[in-house]
């Protein structure tokens, strides 16, 4: 169990619907949790997408918790760690502490956000303060049915699959023995980007399974695919007007044209 201070984030729910169990609904598949509790030394996953070293499935560590000032002083002082209240160092010297001090009694107020340091792809570091996001649920027309503003962090010892849908993980740990959908296997496995970066527990063969409209899916785009290669070779113009270009095909099954067979 960590040790030290615990951080409570609420979220600031908002949207055209004002009914507090319709909003919720609306809001249920958000990844952001109404209440983040977070202490130093959590393991903790970015859930919003920051710029392209930072993205959706990015695993940190929190170092611990300042406001944007002092983040800012943080940032230009990387010799300068954070203790396990999210405090400043007590090895700093006196005359540096006491300037600090001074300077978090004028902004005593501001609130204070955990600082997550992530290990980007190349090996190398980042610090980040993680402020509240916003996730929205539209209309069409643009209108916010829901919003929900948290900080864009959740606990990452361990997720289900359906939670990790969407991340990006440089490594992940997968435990296949209970999987039971088809395209379930599919869903964990890909959330890994390199294979140095993935290890798999309790792999059954028999539960890697694709659903049958997705079998169809790619037999016909296969077939549309040859057919392009062989066109001088293909017997009937009709056959080769109705299979069409690989693109057409792979268009009209997306458009909602249809996932059965071509005959």
């Amino acid at each position: 169990m960590l040790q030290g201070q615990s951080y409570t984030f609420d979220a600031r729910d908002g949207g055209a619907i004002v009914d507090k169990l319709q909003r919720d609904k609306l809001l249920s598949n958000c990844m952001a949790p109404e209440l983040t509790t977070l202490k130093k030394g959590a393991q903790v996953m970015l859930i919003k997408n920051v710029d392209e070293s930072l993205v959706n499935g990015s695993i940190g560590r929190v170092l611990g918790f300042m406001s944007e000032e002092k983040f800012d002083s943080y940032s230009e002082n990387d010799s300068n760690p954070l203790t396990s209240s999210g405090g400043i160092n007590n090895d700093v010297p006196l005359a540096v502490l006491a300037e600090q001090k001074a300077r978090n009694r004028v902004i005593s107020t501001t609130r204070e956000f955990p600082v997550v340091r992530f290990v980007i792809a190349d090996g190398t570091s980042r610090d980040l303060l993680c402020q509240p996001e916003t996730w929205k649920v539209e209309l069409p027309n643009g209108e916010v049915q829901a919003s929900r503003s948290q900080v864009p962090l959740i606990l990452a010892w361990a997720l289900s699959i359906h939670k990790a849908q969407g991340q990006t993980l440089e490594r992940v740990k997968v435990d296949l023995g209970k999987v039971f959908e088809k395209g379930q296997a599919y869903v964990a496995l890909s959330r890994a980007t390199s294979m140095a970066g993935l290890q798999v527990t309790r792999f059954d063969p028999k539960k890697v399974v694709a659903h049958d409209r997705v079998r169809n899916f790619y037999s016909n785009l296969a077939r549309v695919e040859l057919v392009e290669k062989n066109k001088d070779r293909v017997e009937g113009a009709k056959n080769v007007r109705k299979l069409g270009k690989a693109e057409d095909y792979e268009k009209n099954v997306v458009d909602g044209a249809g996932w059965g067979d071509l005959e």
